[in-house]
């Protein structure tokens, strides 16, 4: 096996990204005052460690009627995201991610995981009369952030009899969990909106064109299929808010020189501070710490 070092990955994926960043919308949430957080490595790798959830921010209520991007919607599913990542086990988790989404308003989440492909969601229900809607959550990867990185680099799209194309190893991890999530959102009868980081934003996209939702937000998704791919989902042009934070790799992975193209335009949120701590071991480098879930739940 072979390690792959910081330093080397540096030297693989050190593109000049702010002359990249001219596509799509840039915006910044300046309505609060919080202090700025600086990603550290457990924050990009050991997301289901955290146990801030829901505090961190002033969180005002979500309104299920409008599809358009509002940065609450962003907030509090970029806030679902982070807690998807929320180690569940009974025995030593504490609390769980059911008792933080009980404690803040929602009904007890469905689970949906694979076993042979890690591909994990869960489907929460806000527990009230007053406004009711659904959430569908895709998880990402984390620990093994690194390969994730070398395999997202790798994989040619087949382009076979003009048919959409997409990334095999993403559409295998939906088609494992797919099945229960389709039987479960067709019995929802109240708006419902998809969310991911990460890869989970891959499968959330994948999600979404096959099951349209109110709106879909994503979180420093990577690229998923083809041009043919991002057509056919053309129809939620509308209600499809990419979110991607600053110099984020993973939005610019697996290469358009391989045939890959994003979804809908991004919505952008700067960074606010000048990086000169990234040469402080106990943070990533910065390509690798702006994809941390934290940046987009403290910037939106």
């Amino acid at each position: 096996m072979v390690k792959v070092t910081t330093q080397a990955l540096n030297q693989i994926f050190q593109p000049n990204l702010k002359s990249k960043r001219t596509e799509g919308h840039s915006f910044a949430n300046n309505s609060h005052n919080e202090a700025i957080h600086i990603a550290t490595w457990r924050d990009l790798l050991n997301l289901g460690n955290a146990t801030d959830f829901f505090s961190r921010r002033t969180f005002l209520p979500f309104d299920p009627s409008t599809s358009e991007f509002t940065p609450t919607h962003a907030l509090w599913l970029a806030e679902l995201c982070r807690l998807a990542y929320r180690h569940d086990t009974e025995a030593d988790s504490c609390p769980t991610r059911a008792n933080i989404l009980e404690n803040s308003g929602f009904k007890h989440p469905q689970l949906f995981s694979s076993t042979a492909t890690n591909a994990q969601a869960m489907l929460i229900e806000l527990n009230s009369n007053e406004s009711r809607y659904a959430a569908l959550i895709f998880r990402g990867t984390e620990q093994n952030i690194k390969d994730v990185f070398m395999d997202l680099s790798i994989g040619i799209l087949r382009h076979q009899n003009n048919k959409i194309d997409v990334k095999e190893a993403f559409k295998k991890a939906l088609d494992s969990i797919w099945g229960e999530i389709a039987s479960a959102v067709q019995q929802l009868n109240y708006p419902l909106f998809f969310a991911g980081h990460g890869l989970g934003a891959a499968l959330a996209t994948l999600a979404a064109a096959r099951h349209p939702p109110t709106a879909l937000y994503t979180f420093g998704s990577p690229r998923v299929g083809d041009a043919t791919f991002a057509a056919s989902l053309s129809r939620i042009e509308n209600t499809f808010h990419r979110v991607v934070y600053d110099e984020d790799i993973v939005t610019d992975l697996p290469p358009m020189e391989l045939g890959f193209q994003h979804v809908g335009k991004a919505l952008h949120l700067p960074a606010t501070l000048s990086l000169s701590w990234m040469n402080n071991s106990l943070h990533p480098p910065r390509f690798l710490a702006d994809h941390a879930a934290i940046n987009y739940v403290d910037r939106v």
